[in-house]
C-alpha cells in the first residue's frame, strides 16, 4: 500500500513527525482490516474432510494435500449363491451403530435383476447373509432377499437421522422402478431390513434413474 501526501505550505518537523505518525496508525489499521484473518470458523466437534483450504490458513513444514492410491487386500465378500445369479453391483453401505449393514441388487445380467439383497458386518471385514425368511427362491425362503428385484432398476437406502423421524421410518431408500411408472419412489424401513412403499406415487418421475440415486437428511438446512 503506497501513501502519497502533498503539504503546502511547507510545515516544520515536529508538525511533520505529528502527521506521518497519524498515516502510520491509519495503513496499519487498513492492513488489519483487508490482510489479516478473520476469526477461525468454528466447526465443534464435526468431523470434516479437508478436500481444500476453506478450513486452512496456511500449511507448516512438510504438510500438504495428497490423495492416496488405494491398496488391494484381501477378498471380504464373493457373491456365489445361486440367488446372486452372474452379476451383482449397486452397493450402498451403513455404518449403524456397531453394526456395518450392506445392500446389493443381485441376478441375471440381460435377465432382469432377481433380487435385493442383505448382508452385515461388525468389523466391515467378515460378513454374514443372515436368513431372513422374507422372499422365496427356488422354493426356499432361506436367504438374504429383502425384496423381489424384478422391476427394481436401483435401491440405494440411508439412516435419517432427521430428529423428527417417525419411528417406523428410521431407514429410508430410494428406489428407482419400471413399474408402475419408471420413475424414483421413496421407501421406508423401522429396522433396515423390512421394507414398504411411502406411497404409490413417485417422488420424481423426470429422468433416467440408471444409477445410485442418494438421499440423505441435511441437518444445516434442515431438509431432505
Amino acid at each position: 500500500m503506497a501513501v502519497f501526501c502533498r503539504l503546502s505550505p511547507p510545515v516544520g518537523r515536529k508538525t511533520m513527525e505529528m502527521i506521518m505518525r497519524h498515516v502510520f496508525l491509519a495503513v496499519a489499521a487498513m492492513s488489519g482490516s483487508f490482510g489479516m484473518a478473520g476469526e477461525p470458523i468454528d466447526i465443534g466437534d464435526r468431523l470434516e474432510l479437508m478436500v481444500d483450504d476453506f478450513l486452512i490458513e496456511r500449511f507448516d513444514g512438510r504438510a500438504e494435500f495428497r490423495l492416496h492410491r488405494p491398496v488391494q487386500r484381501e477378498v471380504v465378500f464373493s457373491c456365489d449363491q445361486p440367488w446372486e445369479g452372474n452379476w451383482s453391483g449397486l452397493v450402498t453401505f451403513i455404518q449403524d451403530g456397531a453394526t456395518y449393514r450392506m445392500y446389493y441388487t443381485a441376478g441375471e445380467w440381460g435377465r432382469g435383476r432377481a433380487a435385493i439383497c442383505y448382508a452385515e458386518s461388525k468389523d466391515g471385514v467378515r460378513w454374514t447373509r443372515p436368513k431372513l425368511g422374507l422372499v422365496a427362491y427356488g422354493g426356499s425362503k432361506e436367504n438374504n432377499i429383502i425384496l423381489p428385484g424384478k422391476g427394481i432398476i436401483a435401491f440405494v437406502p440411508f439412516k435419517d437421522t432427521n430428529p423428527d423421524c417417525k419411528p417406523g421410518e428410521q431407514f429410508k431408500a430410494m428406489v428407482a422402478q419400471t413399474k408402475p411408472e419408471r420413475a424414483l419412489y421413496g421407501y421406508a424401513s423401522p429396522d433396515g431390513i423390512h421394507w414398504r412403499a411411502m406411497q404409490g406415487q413417485p417422488l420424481i418421475t423426470r429422468g433416467q434413474f440408471d444409477s445410485q440415486n442418494v438421499a440423505f437428511w441435511d441437518t444445516g438446512r434442515g431438509r431432505y
